[in-house]
């Protein structure tokens, strides 16, 4: 849809305050936030709750720095975004996201080396970080393939690049959806289909990376969905 210069002038200024910095890069910055505190919520629950015994004050340290890098990266991007950075904004969420992803993975490891000897105490905490692992896993990867899917940061920037998921509206010509565009939402989307039915449904990966980044996330939810979550209920189904 073309923008006339009335409509922008009719505009409030908040609205244009907004478009100006992408209302999309405003959103990826609050999702950041949000998987920022499910994996702050994750370290609480470990070092801090029925869990504690089992770690030693390197990881509790290790916890403080995680902090600390998240706050500094989210701090960041914000004045990133205040400024109309975009380009290094872009980058700068990349790096934070690789640094989601890899705290991601080493959730899931601590927690698989949590199941042996739990207690039905221990047992409950780890269904409630089983939950903010879920939650993180599905909006890392939504961040991921937002990232990796065309038109980019800027609208139009990367129209030449190939797609990296064929979705329904870009399959075939729709009535009503001639001019139409994925939005983060739909990235999100993806990242919940993908994490429940272990597989794509309605959209399809094109490309190798897209499948990669499928496969990595498919993986960490069936580990935790049905391993961890698996063996934490039947702790506190022998234990009652």
């Amino acid at each position: 849809m073309i923008e006339h210069p009335n409509d922008a002038a009719s505009s409030s200024p908040i609205s244009r305050f907004f478009r100006e910095r992408s209302n999309a890069l405003a959103t990826v910055i609050v999702v950041s936030l949000i998987i920022s505190l499910s994996q702050g919520a994750i370290s609480y629950s470990v070092l801090l709750g029925a869990l504690r015994d089992r770690f030693n004050i390197s990881d509790r340290l290790l916890a403080s720095l995680q902090w600390l890098v998240r706050g500094g990266l989210l701090i960041l991007a914000g004045v990133l975004w205040m400024l109309k950075r975009k380009r290094v904004l872009f980058r700068v969420i990349i790096i934070a996201n690789v640094f989601f992803t890899a705290i991601l993975l080493s959730d899931v490891a601590f927690l698989l080396s949590l199941l042996s000897g739990s207690t039905s105490r221990a047992a409950a905490t780890l269904l409630v970080d089983v939950a903010m692992v879920a939650t993180s896993n599905i909006l890392i990867f939504s961040i991921w393939y937002w990232i990796i899917d065309p038109p980019g940061v800027i609208e139009g920037e990367e129209a030449h690049e190939p797609w990296a998921f064929l979705f329904p509206q870009r399959s075939t010509l729709l009535p009503h959806y001639e001019s139409w565009k994925p939005h983060y939402m739909d990235y999100l989307f993806i990242a919940f289909m993908t994490s429940f039915a272990f597989s794509p449904t309605d959209t399809l990966p094109l490309t190798r990376t897209a499948k990669m980044l499928m496969m990595v996330q498919s993986a960490i939810s069936v580990v935790t969905l049905t391993g961890i979550a698996g063996a934490a209920i039947n702790i506190l189904a022998g234990h009652n």
